[in-house]
């Protein structure tokens, strides 16, 4: 009895199996900001462009002629500048000099054809990266053997501080949905019991790439040591930037297909950019210290783990 009402719900799927064509209707282009600003010796830009329509896969256009400034609790005036067509850069005026102070607030100032734009952020604390190592995992369930990169760092003392931890394979940034990685006290999100300790092993795992292969299997990241290498980067957010990234994970890391149905419904990611008349925008601003550090996968580099 139990075999036949699968077939017969099996039947019954495969019956509804028709083409619908949804017509969306198309929405008012707003504004897009990309402002985050990192605490580096090198020019630090700013984007502004205005979004397209859902099935739109065209590139969005810049909003030029903004007046775009960032200023610090002691009214020291950071100027942007276009650049091109929506990108407003800052640039050292000396070739060592970095953006920003550790603990200081931020505010972004954006006028646009007379309206302004704003938000603000504190700058946090971001931790040394100790080390970077490499462990073995032997395969099971068919998987196969792989070398896993992991980084070392500690988290500090005291609840509060939440990070966004970005990886480059062999130069290349690992920037999928699913590789986004960020942390709370160097654990998932707040309330946990790693704060003051090492990151928790999955943050330590996702600085690797999640590949897959075209039968959906999952692609080792490193097969051994060789000419690989591995660099990572710890930037220090805002609580409210924590928020927002895991936000970005939902309504990008999809599951597809009939996983679409329980999942949570598309939707912009709530911005902290406000207009002064209540205008709604998306994007963020972020202001981020930043501590990184690389290694190539060498024999040296890998840790014994004791089973």
């Amino acid at each position: 009895m139990k075999k036949l009402f699968i077939l017969l719900f099996a039947i019954m799927i495969l019956a509804c199996e028709d083409d619908i064509s949804v017509e969306l209707p198309n929405a008012e282009p707003i504004l897009a900001f990309d402002a985050w600003i990192y605490r580096k010796a090198e020019k630090q830009t700013i984007r502004i462009t205005r979004t397209n329509s859902y099935f739109d896969s065209s590139a969005p256009g810049g909003v030029s002629g903004a007046s775009v400034l960032v200023v610090d609790g002691a009214g020291t005036i950071y100027p942007f500048i276009e650049e091109s067509p929506g990108e407003y850069s800052w640039i050292p005026a000396n070739a060592a000099d970095s953006f920003g102070t550790v603990g200081e607030t931020y505010l972004l100032d954006v006028q646009i054809d007379g309206k302004q734009y704003g938000s603000t952020s504190k700058m946090g604390r971001v931790p040394e990266i100790d080390s970077i190592t490499w462990r073995f995992q032997e395969g099971s369930f068919g998987a196969d053997d792989s070398y896993f990169a992991e980084f070392w760092s500690r988290d500090f003392v005291g609840e509060g501080d939440a990070y966004w931890i970005k990886s480059w394979k062999n130069g290349l940034r690992l920037n999928k949905p699913q590789e986004i990685n960020v942390s709370f006290d160097g654990a998932f999100s707040p309330g946990g019991n790693a704060d003051g300790l090492t990151f928790i092993q999955p943050i330590r795992d996702a600085i690797n790439p999640f590949d897959q292969d075209e039968d959906d299997e999952f692609i080792p990241p490193f097969e051994g040591p060789g000419e690989d290498s591995i660099y990572v980067e710890i930037n220090s957010i805002t609580p409210e930037a924590w928020f927002f990234w895991n936000q970005v994970i939902i309504q990008t890391d999809r599951p597809g297909g009939f996983g679409e149905l329980f999942a949570s419904s598309l939707a912009n990611v709530e911005s902290n950019i406000v207009a002064e008349d209540d205008e709604q925008v998306v994007g963020f601003f972020c202001v981020s210290a930043v501590n990184g550090l690389g290694r190539k996968f060498t024999e040296d580099a890998i840790r014994e783990v004791e089973e």
